[in-house]
């Protein structure tokens, strides 16, 4: 469920007075004699060159707990099971990017302007006098945007949270003590709020010497947003979700806090999720220095898409994302210029979807373009003169101005690609109308002037173009006849023609799905394949945005592993090598669609890894049937979980552990548990559900967790549910494997937990554990038979090596002399002064 960030008027009105008794308000602002100013900070000649030449720091690998316990009372959901995450070192940016440094980006037109609002901190942007304030009013693709331009990216989630809590897990960037207006620009320490300068507060600074992790402004960062991704994240260099969660409400992960936000919002650990297309008037963002991330095949981008909201009817300002309750205003999608017409002129499409009727004024270069709106397809088409000049090389400035009444009193920018290989044109001016698909057909017809007889029209897929049948309505129309197969959410089509005086026009048309139509299953590939050396099929399907309900061979249903969008390997096959076998796909929707194929010849069959299938009870707070599964060796992930017909999702407790709950059915029944790693290997087991409200063994003193506590120590964790258990308690203890004594301690974070860590044991017996409070006439002790296994799945304790960044070479570096260097004006320049060298010209 979508995070949602409020906060109430008394709060607001209770931290404006909390402001005013500690913050001394007016705020720091540049010129103020008790601003705290940075120390001077040592250039590093090792880190990553970055256009911007915006100054950066250190982050060291290293392993830290990222995330919040379960009993933290100031963590949501979304911060749990905190969880232990190594990290390669980065460079990143020391302050969050200023107005002045967006400006030039979008002056060399690597990024779109800024809409500045009525009021709120989106009026400082363009007034120099502000060009050190951070920018806002960016939406996540600008962000992204810019980091691109300046040879860098956005961090991940889990780099911005090491950076902001260093290797200790601290609550703040600066420690455990509480905001103050001091540290942190906070709701109430500007009034009204608004944002303030980068570097102005000396006090807030991380343990790396970070600046304004904390407050001022939310600060874009690279991961989609899962509330449940932490059940599922990495241990090494996590990059997030490949994908959103919800496919109607995408989401990318904002994090720190800012002007708007209460003391809670600023932990190091807060995670708000935020529509990337919408550009809030409190959200900014910094970059990491160094080149992109290793993304997998299967991660989805978000579209090159823009949202807009009215300004507040009060005042005037942006959407803030402490309050993002706004509804869509404006939605900039795609856009495409045509080659030129041979009597120069050129044609362009912005795709706009509102949420009510506007007017619109568009200009190219300076330029007024004449304009029409298709509502069926939500394209603007303009046309106009070529320009003689651009702004930027290769792009096309379109300003377009939208409003009601005659009032176009609101603007955004889109910079346009000029296309640079142009056979033939497009026609002049072009419509679209398509109809529903019937039994996998659907009607459309092309509308476009001057008349023109086209000689080939195709459909096309990702893999091929097919011709379809068309009819010619009249000298400007065609209807054609085409499968529904398509590219997510549209169609592409091409087609090739000439007109009476033998001009040659090509288009390419992209005609967005209709959204009121039902998806019907179209199309799909089987081909047999060995996955993981099982005899498998590889389905491939269109159109991609079709749910797979199951795969199946008779009555066999086959486990299924997604490897990207319309892609997913099932296995395994039954039968021989060379046996024919029907495979049948049915879709959520009911329709199903069977082919035969033959049954690959496999080298061999992957080793099933040993496995330990147990009946379990979690949560502690709420007891229900769960499964306990360890398995070894533990080199792949767990992906997938069936109790009986249930899929479960399931937490990685480390070392081949896992629980998961939601186990179907009533105590004392017996179920199927079905587990599959990554690499396509599964093993299945029986389980005896458990009587979770029953006394015995499972209301015991649970092992809740069970690790690495460093290179040559494990640790675990038993939960008694003992009130009294709290820091400070007197109790004596023993805990013994037989091999290993192990020293414990109380947990500080949940009442009744102990944690205990010693030498990790090399053949442990059963883990015997005993309590025993003063004035008891013996101690109470719980034996963990299965303890030898669960050591066993713990990984080796030495942590997969982290690496620090890479020292960037500068590609002008090759020259050795002045005149080599100048070969290469403008992009390189010879440094005259000591040590002279060659370098890449930051100005080119």
């Amino acid at each position: 469920m979508e995070k949602i960030l409020r906060y109430s008027v008394w709060a607001g009105v209770l931290l404006i007075l909390l402001g005013i008794a500690s913050c001394n308000i007016p705020f720091f602002t540049p010129g103020d004699e008790d601003t705290p100013v940075s120390p001077d900070v040592p250039t590093n000649p090792d880190a990553p060159s970055n256009t911007d030449g915006a100054e950066t720091i250190l982050i060291p690998a290293a392993i830290f707990w990222m995330g919040s316990e379960t009993a933290d009372t100031l963590a949501d959901d979304d911060e749990t099971p905190q969880h232990q995450v190594t990290l390669n070192g980065f460079y990143i940016y020391t302050h969050e990017v200023t107005n002045g440094m967006y400006a030039e980006c979008v002056a060399a037109g690597g990024c779109l302007p800024v809409t500045v609002m009525e009021s709120g901190p989106t009026t400082h942007y363009g007034d120099p006098a502000y060009a050190d304030y951070p920018v806002v009013g960016v939406d996540w693709n600008m962000a992204d945007d810019y980091c691109t331009w300046a040879g860098g990216r956005l961090p991940t989630e889990a780099e911005w949270e090491r950076a902001a809590r260093g290797t200790d897990s601290l609550l703040y960037p600066w420690g455990e003590e509480d905001p103050a207006c001091d540290r942190v620009n906070m709701l109430g320490c500007a009034i009204p709020p608004d944002a303030v300068e980068v570097g102005s507060y000396l006090n807030g600074n991380s343990p790396e010497g970070v600046w304004d992790l904390s407050g001022n402004v939310w600060e874009w960062v690279h991961d989609w947003y899962a509330e449940s991704y932490y059940l599922f994240s990495p241990d090494f260099n996590p990059l997030g979700p490949n994908t959103y969660q919800d496919v109607n409400n995408p989401l990318k992960v904002a994090r720190g806090g800012g002007l708007y936000s209460e003391p809670g919002k600023l932990r190091g650990a807060e995670r708000a999720g935020a529509d990337p297309y919408r550009a809030y008037d409190d959200v900014g963002f910094r970059c990491v220095a160094g080149e992109g991330l290793p993304l997998s095949e299967g991660y989805v981008p978000p579209l090159d898409r823009h949202e807009m909201v009215p300004p507040d009817p009060l005042d005037g300002g942006g959407e803030p994302l402490d309050d993002p309750d706004r509804a869509e205003l404006l939605r900039v999608g795609f856009d495409n210029a045509s080659c030129p017409t041979p009597d120069g002129r050129v044609h362009i499409v912005i795709e706009v979807t509102s949420s009510e009727e506007l007017e619109y004024s568009v200009s190219v270069e300076g330029i007024h373009f004449d304009c029409y709106f298709d509502d069926a397809l939500h394209l603007l088409h303009c046309e106009g003169p070529v320009p003689e000049s651009t702004e930027h090389p290769g792009l096309y400035h379109a300003e377009v101005s939208f409003g009601t009444g005659g009032v176009l009193d609101n603007m955004f920018h889109a910079l346009i690609e000029i296309p640079t290989d142009c056979p033939a044109p497009p026609p002049d001016r072009f419509s679209i109308d398509l109809e529903c698909p019937d039994d996998g057909l659907f009607t459309i017809t092309f509308f476009y002037d001057p008349p023109i007889t086209w000689d080939i029209v195709r459909i096309v897929t990702h893999i091929f173009a097919e011709d379809i049948p068309c009819v010619q309505i009249t000298d400007n129309e065609i209807r054609c006849t085409a499968p529904d197969i398509r590219f997510d959410d549209h169609y592409e089509f091409i087609l090739q023609g000439t007109d009476s005086s033998g001009n040659e026009y090509t288009w390419f048309p992209w005609v967005p799905v209709r959204d009121d139509c039902p998806v019907h299953f179209v199309d799909a590939d089987l081909t047999p394949l060995c996955f993981e050396d099982h005899s498998a099929v590889q389905v491939t399907y269109l159109p991609e945005v079709m749910g797979v309900a199951s795969v199946s061979v008779g009555d066999t249903l086959l486990d299924c592993i997604g490897m990207a969008p319309g892609v997913q390997i099932c296995g395994d096959l039954p039968g021989s090598a060379g046996d024919l076998v029907e495979v049948t796909i049915c879709t959520e929707t009911g329709a199903c669609f069977t082919e035969t194929i033959e049954v690959s010849g496999c080298p061999g069959t992957a080793h099933i890894p040993g496995f330990l299938i147990e009946p379990y009870c979690y949560p502690p707070e709420a007891p229900a049937p769960a499964v306990s599964i360890h398995y070894w060796p533990f080199d792949q992930h767990l992906v997938a979980t069936v109790a009986g017909d249930t899929a479960l999702r399931c937490s990685d407790w480390g070392g081949g552990w896992y629980i998961c709950p939601g186990v179907p059915g009533t105590p004392g029944e017996t179920v199927n548990i079905s587990a599959c790693l990554e690499d396509g290997r599964c093993f299945t087991g029986p389980m005896i559900v458990p009587d979770c409200g029953a006394p015995g063994e499972e209301d015991g003193w649970r092992m809740s967790a069970i690790g690495c506590h460093d290179v040559t120590r494990i640790y675990f964790m038993i939960d008694t549910g003992l009130d009294w258990l709290i820091p400070g308690a007197e109790f004596d203890y023993t805990a013994t494997d037989g091999e290993t004594t192990y020293a414990c301690t109380v947990n500080p974070a949940m009442p009744g937990r102990i944690y205990c860590a010693g030498t990790r044991p090399e053949v442990p017996g059963p883990l015997e554990f005993c309590l025993q409070r003063p004035g008891e006439a013996a101690p109470t002790c719980q034996t963990y038979p299965n303890y030898n296994i669960w050591v066993a799945g713990i990984p080796p304790c030495a942590p997969e090596e982290p690496v620090e960044p890479e020292e960037p070479t500068d590609p002008c570096a090759v020259h050795t002399d002045p005149v080599s260097c100048n070969t290469d004006k403008p992009a390189c320049v010879w440094v005259y002064t000591d040590p002279q060298h060659c370098e890449s010209n930051p100005n080119p």
